[in-house]
């Protein structure tokens, strides 16, 4: 039988995502650069790569489809000039030099506000910024950190930039000053966000924490620890205390967490024939997997990331071991990573090896994952979100130079009355158990990426309180609607329509 003998009208709620996701240029920048070296990067960021059409440029045209749902997030240096870089770190004043047809001399809030407004004008939902935590002496004499970082909240607030991606500096470990960023934009800018990163501990006091800076060959693992780590920290009452898991989008939905994407569009290689280290093709290829983000995307308009409480998280302290072997180091991964103290341990005899747990779950009972005929498991998250729905998604798995998905066996216990649910990835067969009232149930499918529902009903098993999808079927109807040329993962929309 094929799914697509009948259609149903979208399913997909067409509203706001009030999840604070957004694209960010870094990984970009580094495309523009050819290079893999943070100073091209930095380099990298003014007006002609944001608004020239040609490539490398035109960054602010990606995302056609879902840039009203997402932040564009200039990332460092668009408020340094490219000598003397360092003296203007934390200055938060659109650069004249990078940006000449925007910056307004002598009014940060009006060169904002123009900028902001071309970002608008193109159809993203705001206009956010990378900040370094760190008063800039050039602008910062006789007042104090409250007084300086309160004149740019109010810059943000009258320009309209809508999100802060405070990152490293001097302060980059002060709590205490991280807080009064986040105390600052509430009561002048409540528009904008302020997204903290590197202490956990501010959790407590922030909006959004992400997790930082994973290199893509070993971004799943390094991810799932992180957030396990996360979970356990206390968050506070007044903030929202959202986590950004960055350009893991599956894990971001499925979790009810938010997103910070940095893959892009422009596919292969290097303008210049070089590889492109950061999105490894012959590893998961993100540049080739665009549809995940709208799919993400997507499932916020149903499912939006949620607070996080350390109560209501369960994580598999079982670790999953994944290891890449280069053959040409400089081709795979940017070559800082190889410097960088958190993977001294990491590579050893031209490898690189990280563990993460094997599952998590929030606000309901982690999965039931039976292994492959190899004995191979992927990681598998899942979630109840706070309005009833369900998400469930499994990740791949890095050995010797392979990435593959292992299609396990996973069982969900669901709440009896479920009936919206977020499917992603690949699956030998799913189950969702403990629902009621299933005899004369009616169900529904669709690709996330898509505009069509289709009535799966007979192409699903009901037993007693169990619904089972065959995994072959969720990939099919979760890639129905796949941009050609793309590989993205599935991603499924379902439903199940109770008789009345």
């Amino acid at each position: 039988m094929n799914f697509k003998d009948k259609t149903f009208p979208n399913m997909i709620p067409d509203i706001e995502n009030t999840t604070p996701d957004y694209y960010c240029t870094w990984q970009t920048q580094l495309y523009a650069t050819c290079d893999g070296k943070p100073a091209g990067q930095r380099a990298a960021m003014n007006e002609k790569s944001l608004f020239d059409s040609s490539r490398p440029n035109g960054w602010s045209y990606f995302y056609e489809d879902i840039r009203k749902d997402l932040y564009f997030v200039m990332d460092d240096s668009w408020d340094v000039p490219t000598v003397d870089a360092e003296k203007y770190y934390g200055c938060l004043i659109l650069n004249k030099e990078k940006f000449p047809s925007f910056a307004v001399e002598g009014d940060p809030a009006a060169s904002l506000a123009n900028l902001s407004e071309k970002i608008r004008e193109i159809g993203w939902k705001g206009l956010g910024g990378w900040v370094c935590i760190q008063e800039c002496e050039l602008f910062s004499e006789g007042k104090t950190a409250e007084e300086y970082w309160e004149e740019r909240v109010k810059w943000s607030d009258a320009g309209r930039l809508d999100y802060w991606k405070v990152d490293w500096g001097k302060s980059h470990a002060d709590v205490e000053k991280r807080a009064l960023m986040t105390k600052l934009a509430k009561e002048y800018a409540p528009h904008l966000t302020v997204e903290h990163a590197m202490r956990p501990a501010v959790l407590k006091e922030c909006d959004v924490f992400r997790t930082y800076d994973v290199p893509a060959l070993m971004s799943i693992p390094m991810t799932m620890e992180k957030i396990a780590n996360l979970l356990k920290w206390e968050v506070g009452e007044n903030v929202r205390s959202l986590i950004n898991c960055e350009d893991e989008v599956y894990v971001a939905a499925a979790l009810g967490m938010a997103m910070g994407v940095m893959r892009h569009s422009y596919t292969g290689d290097f303008m210049n024939g070089k590889k492109d280290m950061s999105f490894p093709s012959l590893h998961r290829n993100l540049k080739t997997k665009i549809d995940e983000v709208s799919r993400a995307v997507n499932w916020h308009k149903i499912a939006p990331a949620f607070k996080t409480d350390p109560s209501e998280s369960t994580v598999d302290e079982r670790l999953l071991t994944d290891q890449w072997v280069f053959e040409n180091l400089s081709d795979e991964i940017e070559e800082w990573w190889t410097r960088h103290h958190l993977m001294q341990e990491a590579f050893s005899d031209n490898r690189l090896t990280k563990s993460g747990n094997a599952r998590i779950s929030r606000r309901m009972p982690i999965s039931d994952v039976i292994p492959d005929q190899n004995g191979e498991l992927p990681y598998v998250v899942n979630a109840l979100n706070p309005n009833g729905a369900v998400s469930v998604a499994t990740l791949g798995r890095t050995k010797q130079r392979e990435y593959y998905v292992p299609r396990c066996d996973i069982s969900l216990s669901v709440p009896k009355d479920s009936d919206t649910f977020g499917i992603f990835g690949f699956y030998g067969t799913l189950n969702l158990k403990g629902l009621s009232a299933l005899e004369g149930a009616s169900v529904k499918a669709q690709d996330l990426k898509g505009k069509e529902a289709y009535d799966i009903t007979a192409l699903v098993k009901i037993h007693g309180d169990t619904l089972t999808f065959d995994g072959d079927l969720i990939e099919r109807i979760g890639t129905s609607a796949q941009t050609s040329d793309d590989t993205s993962e599935p991603g499924m929309l379902l439903k199940i329509e109770r008789r009345k």
